[in-house]
């Protein structure tokens, strides 16, 4: 049960990481369009990066969380 609690969360924080790559690419007007605001789209931008997403990885904290809402 755990093995696939952390396997989920693998892909979660990989589908996370690879989102935020795809929102850097986003064209200004798309980002208008959407509704996106500047500073929010900085911050997200930001954490696109290799160490957010091991950060995300070794954070075991949100598995557990998850567990208790079931």
């Amino acid at each position: 049960m755990i093995i696939i609690a952390l396997l989920h969360h693998f892909a979660h924080c990989f589908e996370r990481y690879s989102t935020r790559k795809k929102l850097s690419a986003l064209p200004y007007d798309l980002r208008k369009d959407l509704g996106i605001m500047q500073d929010s789209f900085e911050a997200e931008v930001a954490k696109g990066n290799v160490f957010t997403l091991m950060k995300e990885l070794s954070s075991l904290s949100t598995i557990n969380l998850r567990d208790k809402r079931k």
